[in-house]
Order: structure tokens, then sequence, then C-alpha cells
């Protein structure tokens, strides 16, 4: 779902008008119910009965506030966003949406190139939703990873290469059949996922906060993220934007290297060896939106190693209950070394 003139990403646009009215007006349903019903005003859906045809009980996330690690780095006021779905990743707060626009459009095929996350979540979308599913995954994915898929009844494509060789063999059947992707371009998961940052204003009494870390693979996430406090922005519910950092892997980190190095275009590394199958995105799709992303909100990139991430683990399950995968603790990470950088600085103080 590209431009077909200039070969750029698509976007769903909205009346911000209306959009805010609604905001104003109406309360939300219950934090148990799927996401997409809590959030059906602000989102792309025609055929709203869809929902439970598709939904596996994606409830709002909790923004968990931090126990030891915040006093420990001088962050006033820390919080962890536990942004895990149904099929235990951030994945599904995007596919869920896809699954429906799918069947909405009449598709009967949901595929994805992916590191293993987004394999397994489109997989079980497309199972609830009836649909089939096809995914391409990269050499290095986990066991674990693809027997969640195999489980989840996907034709699994293993291919002998990285994430951009797996993104390449996806794109070149999309112009051979009729499937709806359900990663890269597609303009509802961003659509989805930017309500991850509505929640975060919610449950901070509506304001936002001063610098969200935001671990990138090929980084859907810092860009719904932008997308979505920028519509709350225009809108005139939020006075600024807050900073937007992007945490990347230092074992393949192409968005940092083209932010360090103050460009515009992010080209593809080569990966090195890594404890994580995850974020090891080495040609990411949204890079450009996101090193725009980061700019525009005076945030900025940085890597975390292997090491460094791994201290994050272990800190995270012994001082805060709280147990990860690479994937999700790559920001805590991010956020003590942006701390030891003196790159962190934190305006005010919540209750």
């Amino acid at each position: 779902m590209v431009c077909a003139n200039c070969g750029d990403p698509l976007d769903v646009a909205y009346d911000l008008g209306e959009l805010k009215k609604t905001l104003q007006e109406e309360a939300n349903t219950t934090v148990t119910d799927s996401f997409l019903k809590q959030w059906e005003s602000i989102l792309p859906i025609d055929r709203p009965e869809l929902i439970e045809r598709v939904s596996l009980g994606e409830p709002q996330t909790q923004l968990v506030k931090s126990a030891t690690i915040g006093a420990e780095l001088g962050v006033d006021d820390l919080r962890f966003k536990l942004e895990m779905g149904p099929t235990m990743s951030l994945k599904d707060r995007g596919t869920c949406l896809c699954a429906l626009k799918a069947l909405e459009l009449g598709y009967d095929t949901l595929c994805v190139a992916s590191s293993g996350n987004n394999a397994a979540s489109v997989a079980a979308y497309a199972a609830k939703a009836g649909l089939n599913a096809i995914v391409f995954i990269q050499k290095d994915t986990s066991p674990a990873k693809v027997f969640k898929c195999l489980v989840y009844g996907a034709r699994v494509v293993r291919v002998d290469g990285d994430m951009s060789v797996a993104s390449a063999l996806c794109g070149e059947m999309l112009k051979r059949h009729r499937w709806m992707h359900a990663g890269g371009p597609n303009p509802y998961r961003i659509a989805a996922k930017r309500t991850a940052v509505y929640e975060i204003v919610r449950q901070l009494g509506n304001q936002a906060p001063d610098v969200i870390f935001i671990p990138c693979g090929g980084a859907a996430g810092m860009v719904a993220a932008f997308n979505g406090l920028s519509e709350l922005v225009v809108m005139g519910l939020l006075p600024a934007l807050p900073k937007l950092v992007g945490v990347q892997l230092a074992a393949c980190d192409p968005i940092t290297r083209a932010f360090d190095e103050g460009r515009e275009n992010v080209t593809p590394v080569e990966k090195k060896p890594s404890f994580s199958d995850a974020l090891m995105n080495n040609s990411p799709y949204w890079g450009k939106r996101a090193l725009i992303a980061a700019r525009e909100t005076g945030g900025f990139f940085l890597s975390a190693s292997d090491k460094e991430v791994a201290d994050a683990i272990r800190l995270l399950g012994s001082q805060e209950g709280l147990f990860t995968e690479p994937a999700g603790a790559v920001s805590v990470a991010g956020l003590k070394k942006a701390v030891a950088e003196g790159r962190l600085l934190c305006r005010r103080k919540r209750d």
C-alpha cells in the first residue's frame, strides 16, 4: 500500500475536528474490551460488527511506575508501557486491525516478512479471522517463534538470508497474488499502533511524558507514536510533542547510524551476531520517517550492545518484577546509556 506515483507509504487521513469532538464527548469503554472496541471511534473501521470475528481480547496495556530504576537513574517518574498482546508481543495492536481490514476489503490471505514476533501475530489473527497466513521469516528466527507460527496454521517460508531478503521475497509474491501485507507499508497497522500513545496520555491524566524511549527494528512503532502524538497536538489536546528516542541493537542499527551521520535516508547494514532475533531488521521500511520523528521532536537515536541489553533484562527482573525479551529491554538499556551520556533532561515530576 504505497503511492503509485512516488512510492512512499500511504497514511490514513482523519478529520481532526471530528476526532477531537469524539475524544472530548465520548467516554471509553471498559479496559477489559478489545482495544479495537475501546478506540473504535478513532480507527478506520467501516464494519464494527467484524471486531468480534478478529479479536483475541487485546486489552489496554498497563503503564507501570518504576519501583527503583527511575530513582537510581535520577528520573523522577519513570514508567514502563507493558505493550504485550495475546500472542505475547507488541505486534498484536497493529495486526488485529489489519485482519479486520482484510475482511472488509475482501482479502483471503495475510502475509508478512518478519524476524519472528510479527509472523506469529499475523498467523494467530489470520487463524481467528478465518484467513490464510503466509509468513516469510529470516534465517536466524528462533525455533520457538517458528513453532508458534506453525501451531497457528501459517504457511512458513524460511529464507536463506536476513530481513532484506525476506522482505524482497514477500514483495515479489505480493506482485503475483492478491494478499494483504500485514507489515511494512500497511497504513492500517500504523493507525492501530498509534493508539498506544493515546492510551499513555490518558493513563497519565491527559498529559504527555517528557520523553518516550521506543525499541526500533522496522521502526513502525516510532512512526505510529509520532503520528498519534502529532494529532493530539494539532487538536490542541497536548501543548507540545514529547521527545521520541529510538533505541536499536548495536548488532543491527541502520537508523542510529543514519541519525548520527546526519543522513535523511537509511541504508542497509551488515548484521552482526546477537543473542536477540528480534529488532534485527537491517533494511527498516519506516526508517526515513523514524528519523523525521526523532528530529522533529528534539529526540535522537542510539544503540545498545548485547551486554547492555542483558544487564537491562536482569535489572528489570530483579528490581521491577518485569520479565522482558531483549526487544523490550533494549529501551531501558538505551535509557541508562542516555542518562550516562548526559543526553536526557526531564522537566517535571508527576504525582
